[in-house]
């Protein structure tokens, strides 16, 4: 049965978020968190960062990580079936000091968000005005300006309201400003949303996009695809668990933004509407807008396989507006491909090429592809994953037109999937995953 998924795109501005306060009151982890680098290690000089106790169980993931430096890099967490988690410092010596808590008792975000229950936390995007933490509620932005590593460097603010209500409940996907008077935010309840002033308890936001909600956004949409079939008649975003870390791609500047289309769990108006026949067949593709969030305009994939239940992409990333990736991996389905594009900044005019994944992937039912990262030269890359719930390690370096399986390397490391991963540099690069495993690498080209 498929089932229906948002997001929500959102920013802030330094003195708004200043203004809000510091976390410096948040508790340390009651279970500690001190870990260690001498864990083993594989091929590629790999070493395995221990996690606090409360990690170490099948329902706990690392799910992402970001670094400023080798030494200067932060965790996002969720601790299991209470869907509990934080962001952790990690240094050299591993899982250190509990930064932001999402515990509903003892963390500002149950307070402040309007939500009920424990959070967690899904990843990291950069953005204008810092580094923001995405978590499992619209209600707060958390982010970070300064020493990522530092308490007091974490903010949370309240969101502000839309249609003079909270936003509450939904995960926070992405948030990104061009000024201080231009901001979209995307959350997991359909809409992508704007703003003319940064997040805050007084911030006012607009529904501007969301073509399958009840009534959709625009409220001509009808009237809108039925005069251009090449609009995007697609939900906002894939979901799965554990949760898609690169279900949505605003850059920050908010020139191009991507979702999938035909993902996973994914609806089209056609289809909740029963219009398939009338507007056309449902295509695996992506919806890509060039106009900060009002439009989203269809780009097919080629080749892709139409017969499947969920051939569409399971995730899209970008590393500037031109140089795009949007992958499929779904075990028990033969779906797995990698594209890549140089021109996505075209829009539905953009040109999209399978790259070459491992000999036997893309029949496979196996595999599953999680998300995808590149070092900042945007030729050295890697996509996480798992086969059979075992770590899967993809690499590129021909800026992931062919890729290779390097799995080995961390196979007596990772006790299950791969998520997340994050690249200083061609050499200085991270994985995390299951457990709350984390992972690292200083000679990744060895």
């Amino acid at each position: 049965m498929r089932r229906l998924i948002f997001l929500a795109v959102s920013g802030l501005v330094a003195g708004v978020v200043g203004g809000c306060g510091a976390l410096d009151g948040i508790a340390g982890d009651p279970d500690g968190g001190t870990g260690n680098n001498n864990n083993g290690g594989g091929g590629g000089g790999w070493r395995k960062f221990e996690a606090p106790l409360s990690y170490q169980t099948n329902s706990a993931y690392a799910y992402g990580v970001y670094c400023e430096s080798a030494d200067k890099c932060v965790v996002a967490a969720s601790n299991g079936s209470d869907r509990g988690g934080g962001v952790y410092a990690l240094g050299p010596n591993g899982w250190g000091e509990l930064l932001v808590d999402g515990d509903y008792e003892d963390g500002p975000i149950g307070s402040m968000s309007g939500s009920a229950g424990d959070h967690a936390f899904l990843g990291f995007v950069p953005t204008r005005t810092g580094l923001l933490a995405r978590v499992t509620t619209s209600g707060v932005i958390v982010i970070a300006q300064g020493d990522i590593t530092q308490k007091s460097s974490w903010s949370v603010v309240k969101t502000g309201t839309v249609g003079g209500e909270s936003f509450g409940g939904n995960a926070t996907l992405t948030l990104q400003s061009t000024s201080d008077s231009d901001w979209v935010f995307v959350n997991n309840n359909g809409y992508v949303f704007s703003a003319t002033q940064a997040p805050g308890p007084d911030t006012s936001w607009t529904r501007i996009w969301g073509p399958t909600a009840v009534p959709p956004v625009p409220s001509d949409f009808v009237q809108q695809f039925t005069a251009d079939k090449t609009l995007c008649d697609w939900d906002i975003s894939t979901t799965a668990q554990p949760f898609p870390s690169q279900s949505f791609y605003a850059s920050k500047d908010l020139a191009v933004m991507i979702h999938p289309a035909y993902g996973l769990n994914q609806n089209s108006w056609r289809e909740l509407n029963n219009k398939i026949g009338e507007f056309g067949e449902l295509k695996a593709g992506l919806c890509i807008s060039t106009d900060k969030g009002r439009h989203f305009y269809f780009k097919e994939l080629p080749e892709s396989d139409q017969d499947r239940s969920s051939p569409g992409p399971f995730g899209v990333t970008c590393l500037d507006n031109d140089t795009c990736f949007a992958f499929n991996g779904t075990q028990s389905q033969p779906t797995s491909y990698i594209y890549f594009s140089t021109d996505a900044s075209k829009g539905k005019d953009s040109t999209w090429t399978k790259a070459t994944i491992p000999e036997g992937f893309a029949t496979s039912t196996d595999i599953t592809i999680s998300a995808i990262f590149f070092a900042p030269d945007k030729v050295h890359g890697w996509a996480v994953g798992n086969r059979l719930r075992k770590p899967l390690l993809l690499r590129t370096t021909d800026a992931g037109r062919t890729w290779s399986d390097i799995s080995g390397q961390v196979a007596s490391l990772a006790d299950s999937d791969l998520v997340g991963g994050f690249a200083l540099d061609k050499d200085h690069i991270w994985i995390t995953g299951r457990y709350g495993f984390v992972g690292a690498t200083d000679s990744a080209q060895k």
